[in-house]
């Protein structure tokens, strides 16, 4: 029961009349031990800078915009190399994901690995059509979510982190970050 609570109170924010097939879903979810690391279908968190920009880059209009820096971690004294990526719209849109409009998209890097990625969907605003076509992809990508409200749905995986969030009016943002290492950078210089 507390299965169906969970996704009920969240998944996407979905208002769905199919509960029962939402609980077969949410049940054929992988656990947490059979997911390595949190991304994209063809994209994860620790992925290698060069491998993970050529698969966000197939997703966009445009090159990725790219911008290099130092930053520190946490109470170390050593400079990491940083490297944050933005995709520039075009007519409000940079790519395409999953056959829905990108509005956004922004990768952090931090010594040659994604720690952070950054998107937003604009979708047609139909949550129960959103649902038939990638509720499954995504519980598949995440697994069972850990806590959910009407507004987001978040999973968390050791150090990994990933947040759904309804922005309204059909706008959905999705963050997939390392977060030990997103919480430690603290000082940047260039």
């Amino acid at each position: 029961m507390k299965t169906i609570h969970y996704l009920l109170a969240g998944l996407l924010m979905l208002s769905l009349t199919g509960c029962e097939r939402l609980e077969k879903d949410m049940l054929a979810a992988p656990d947490d031990d059979q997911l390595q690391r949190y991304g994209l279908d063809s994209v994860k968190l620790g992925d290698k800078r060069t491998e993970a920009a050529q698969h966000l880059q197939a997703l966009l209009k445009q090159p990725l915009q790219c911008k290099s820096g130092k930053t520190g971690l946490g109470d170390q004294r050593k400079a990491y190399i940083t490297e944050t990526c933005t995709a520039t719209p075009v007519n409000g849109q940079v790519g395409t994901l999953w056959d829905e409009k990108l509005t956004a998209l922004s990768a952090t890097f931090v010594e040659n690995q994604l720690c952070q990625l950054s998107i937003q969907l604009q979708t047609s605003g139909d949550y129960t059509e959103l649902y038939d076509k990638h509720g499954k992809k995504i519980l598949n990508l995440f697994g069972k979510p850990d806590e959910t409200s009407a507004q987001r749905v978040q999973w968390l995986r050791q150090g990994d982190e990933a947040i759904v969030k309804d922005k309204g009016e059909g706008k959905v943002s999705l963050e997939i970050s390392n977060k030990q290492v997103m919480q430690a950078l603290h000082h940047k210089s260039n």
